[in-house]
């Protein structure tokens, strides 16, 4: 691979979604793509498994702070109605309506 000819993100997981294919080894796609040196697809193939990792990882982050984000929400809206309620009660004691 020349110093100026650069990869694309999608031609980088194109590259290794071909190498998770059975029996392709590594200097098969070399010679299939002229472009990827063996020592650049396993730099590719780092990369592309620390992302979805951490994609895994943060998933479940990122689900469990919107879930604690909706509880806090909901019990907040739900004091209100509590609040809200309590205040017609009242005013309904004072202004004597029947409903």
């Amino acid at each position: 691979m020349s110093a100026k000819t650069r990869l694309s993100p999608k031609e980088k997981l194109r590259i290794f979604t071909e190498s998770l294919k059975d029996g392709v080894k590594i200097s098969e796609i070399s010679s299939l793509d002229e472009e990827i040196w063996p020592n650049e697809y396993y730099r590719i193939k780092e990369k592309a498994l620390s992302g979805a990792l951490e994609a895994l990882k943060n998933s479940r982050r990122k689900k469990d702070a919107e879930k604690e984000r909706l509880k806090k929400e909901t019990e907040r809206l739900r004091n209100i109605i509590l609040s809200q309620a309590e205040e017609i009660d009242l005013l309904k004691k004072k202004t004597n309506w029947d409903y």
